[in-house]
């Protein structure tokens, strides 16, 4: 026999190979069990002081006892010339095999795998090891539906001088946080970064940053622009949405620590009703379709219990985010349906309620307006020089007024009142002799003291305060004229293949389609409109509907969905032809994107690559309208 020996352990066969490392099955003869071998490639650990590290690396990854983490049996001694590691040998998919094969319907399929995963991260971050390279490839799923987290610091084992000088790359590009494309200190972070490209792949069925070359999608990553979570999985729900935005933020204070996400995604299972973790998972991992299926009826009913509660407690955008999830669920569920209706009838109260608070507050102001107009008008006695305008014939003397000023003038002596009106029946020289015969008041004596002997009485002139002018009158504005309403309106029912897509009137959103069903359609009025469907797998279908005048029905709507093509991209080592295995219809070939029609938002195709008799088969789900990359197995990690 010439299999190949490394130490003690008999190579079988091999199993997989990365970037850094060629993965065999294994013999270990002392314990007569079957392991993994991950051997480092030669040009990686051909230097003492490379061998050395490896070794203190691995001994450190080695004291990390978690049940969610590969367990190291062994390692090469660092006095070796070989650099390899032993470890448990996993019998079962890797997170990315699994996803592929069984499409994750419901968040919190996406929160019982990746829970594990966190934990164990949050259990070597605490002892100062980060993986660096944590993506779907690299978590395996035992039989038993626990998933265990591969390669578990094997990315900062090795040489960086080395790897530099050698053009590799450490970890996959799709998942590299930003420091580390940025060449900064790469900690606990980059790993809370790489979850979350893999929790946004689980919920969305796509990745969150793609480009057409690495320098694209590098540079994407660096300004942060990915679709938001409910743009790509409009019922994942707010919560799910924003953590797993907060994992990809840039800037590494604002991510959750491994420890806090752990937490946040056991409160998510908490509230969907899920504590038997373990259990649960088994069921999960045993039947996919029928775990999910079961949950989505336990969700239901805790889904609108919670609406409720929020919608009692005034949280309305919480209450329509779990609706829109219960909808999803069961879109004719009576509850959830009654309780939706309850928030619209709500949302139209309190928009007629602005409406006549803005009409009160403007009829408040134009009265304001008027007051303080006619209180300056009527309370500012000068004119603008400080004459009094009385005596100019400005203003006309009230009742009041004028016999205040008679009762005034009673006050005076009668020589003072006499002197004056034989000055005034005289010429206009005598009265001015007269007036100007008075004498100026001593400046002891008081403002209020009458002067006799036969003098006019006169009072000292006080200084005039200037008065302001009047204010303009203040008045609401006039309200546009408003069109009268329609005469009458004509009901047109609407109807449609996925209840998700969103509708719009002449541009206007109206909602989403299974509330307009549930509605029994749009109510019209005369004339022309156009309506139009969203969806994000779907072609935009637009209808032209005509109103007559005194019509009350029209001729229903339907959306038929015109699923757009999927994008496929198979990569491998060599340029090879791609066929559809149910009938040899070729579709492209490897290394090239590839436009496949799709026949329903998500679909599963096989594939046969390469020549006759010397092919491999591979299946992959593709959904409309996005892009998947399908590597073949033998080609190194990017």
């Amino acid at each position: 026999m010439n299999e190949p020996r490394y130490g003690r352990y008999t190579v079988v066969d091999k199993i997989g190979q990365g970037g850094m490392s060629v993965v065999y099955r294994a013999i270990d003869p002392s314990l007569d069990r079957a392991v993994a071998l991950k051997v480092m490639h030669p040009h990686l650990a051909d230097r003492p002081e490379s061998r050395a590290r490896f070794a203190r690396e691995a001994r450190a990854v080695a004291r990390l006892r978690h049940p969610h983490i590969v367990e190291v049996y062994d390692f090469a001694p660092a006095d070796s010339e070989q650099a390899y590691i032993v470890s448990e040998l996993i019998e079962g998919p890797t997170l990315r095999a699994f996803a592929e094969d069984h499409a994750l319907a419901l968040p919190e399929a996406a929160a019982l795998l990746m829970l594990p995963i966190v934990e164990a991260l949050a259990k070597a971050h605490e002892a100062g090891i980060v993986h660096r390279d944590v993506k779907p490839e690299n978590i395996m799923i035992r039989p038993d539906g626990s998933p265990v987290l591969m390669d578990f610091g094997i990315a900062q084992m090795v040489d960086t001088e080395t790897l530099t000088a050698t053009g590799t790359v450490l970890g996959s590009p799709a998942h590299m946080a930003p420091e580390v494309i940025d060449g900064h200190e790469v900690g606990a972070p980059a790993d809370v970064f790489a979850v979350g490209t893999v929790l946004y792949w689980l919920v969305c069925g796509a990745l969150p940053f793609a480009g057409p070359n690495p320098s694209a999608l590098f540079r994407r990553i660096l300004e942060g622009r990915f679709d938001p979570v409910l743009r790509r999985r409009p019922h994942a729900g707010r919560a799910m949405a924003r953590l797993i935005e907060r994992c990809l933020a840039t800037d590494t204070a604002e991510r959750p620590s491994a420890a806090e996400l752990a937490d946040a995604l056991g409160e998510r299972l908490a509230d969907a009703g899920i504590t038997d973790l373990r259990n649960e998972r088994r069921d999960f991992v045993g039947d996919p379709a029928v775990y999910q299926d079961e949950l989505g009826r336990r969700l239901l009913p805790r889904l609108v219990t919670r609406a409720r509660s929020a919608l009692d407690q005034r949280k309305t955008a919480r209450a329509l985010d779990l609706l829109d999830r219960a909808l999803a669920l069961d879109e004719h569920h009576p509850e959830a349906q009654a309780l939706v209706e309850r928030i619209e009838r709500g949302q139209k109260l309190g928009h007629r309620l602005r409406i006549a608070a803005a009409a009160l507050l403007l009829l408040g102001l134009g009265g304001a307006g008027w007051w303080l107009a006619a209180d300056g008008a009527t309370g500012d006695l000068s004119g603008g020089d400080g004459q009094d305008p009385t005596a100019a014939g400005q203003l006309p003397l009230d009742a009041p007024t004028a016999r205040a000023l008679d009762a005034g003038a009673a006050t005076a002596s009668p020589g003072a009142d006499a002197t004056l009106a034989s000055a005034l029946d005289g010429t206009p020289d005598a009265a001015s002799d007269a007036l100007s015969s008075t004498p100026d008041a001593a400046p002891d004596v008081a403002p209020d003291a009458v002067v006799d002997a036969g003098r006019i009485t006169a009072r000292p002139i006080r200084p005039r305060t200037r008065r302001r002018r009047p204010r303009p009158v203040i008045r609401p504005p006039e309200p546009e004229p408003t069109p009268p309403p329609p005469t009458s309106t004509a009901r047109v029912a609407i109807h449609g293949q996925y209840k998700g897509a969103r509708v719009f009137v002449d541009g206007r959103p109206e909602g989403y389609l299974y509330v307009i069903e549930r509605k029994g359609g749009l109510d019209l009025p005369p004339g022309r409109h156009e309506i139009r469907f969203q969806n994000p797998g779907c072609a935009d279908q637009r209808h032209i509907v005509e109103i007559a005048e005194g019509q009350t029905r029209a001729p229903p709507v339907a959306f038929a969905c015109q699923h757009r093509p999927a994008t496929l991209r198979v990569e491998g080592p060599e340029i090879l032809e791609v066929r559809r295995t149910a009938d040899g219809r070729p579709l492209g070939r490897t290394n090239q994107d590839i436009r496949v029609p799709v026949e329903q938002l998500k679909s599963r195709i096989s594939l046969t690559i390469g020549p006759l008799g010397d092919s491999v088969e591979r299946t992959v789900t593709l959904t409309a309208g996005e892009r998947q990359v399908l590597r073949l197995a033998g080609r190194p990690d990017p």
